[in-house]
C-alpha cells in the first residue's frame, strides 16, 4: 500500500509519517521544505519525498503524484497566528484540497455499469 501525506513536515504530518513508516506502509510525502523533516523520516527505505508546493505543481504533475497512491491525507493547516490565519497564502488549505480532489478524479478508472 502506498500512501500520500500531503503537509508532512508539521507537527500532525510527521507524527502521521512515522506511524505508517513503523507499520510498514510505503509513504510519498509532498513537502514545501525539507528542513523540519527528522533524518529518521527522510532516511527511510519506504518514504519518497516530493519538496514542492501543491499549488505550484501544475494539473499533470500533481496527478501523477497522485498515481498508485492508495489512500491520501492532508496534514495541512495554518500556524495559529494572525500572519498564519490570514495571510500568505490565505485560501493554501482550501486550494490544495479542491486540487488533489481533482487530481483524485483524474485517476480514477470508470467501471463500465455491466459490472457493478
Amino acid at each position: 500500500m502506498t500512501i500520500l501525506v500531503v503537509g508532512a513536515s508539521g507537527a500532525t504530518g510527521q507524527l502521521l509519517v512515522a506511524q505508517l513508516l513503523n507499520r510498514g506502509q510505503k509513504v510519498r510525502v509532498i513537502v514545501r521544505t525539507m528542513g523540519n523533516l527528522p533524518k529518521t523520516i527522510t532516511n527511510h527505505e519506504n518514504i519518497s519525498v516530493i519538496q514542492a508546493s501543491v499549488l505550484d505543481l501544475n494539473d499533470a504533475e500533481l496527478a501523477q503524484h497522485v498515481k498508485g497512491c492508495n489512500a491520501i491525507a492532508s496534514c495541512q493547516g495554518h500556524n495559529m497566528s494572525f500572519k498564519g490565519i490570514f495571510g500568505q497564502p490565505r485560501r493554501l488549505v482550501t486550494d490544495a484540497t479542491r486540487r488533489l480532489c481533482d487530481a483524485i478524479k483524474t485517476n480514477i478508472r470508470i467501471m463500465p455499469s455491466s459490472l457493478y
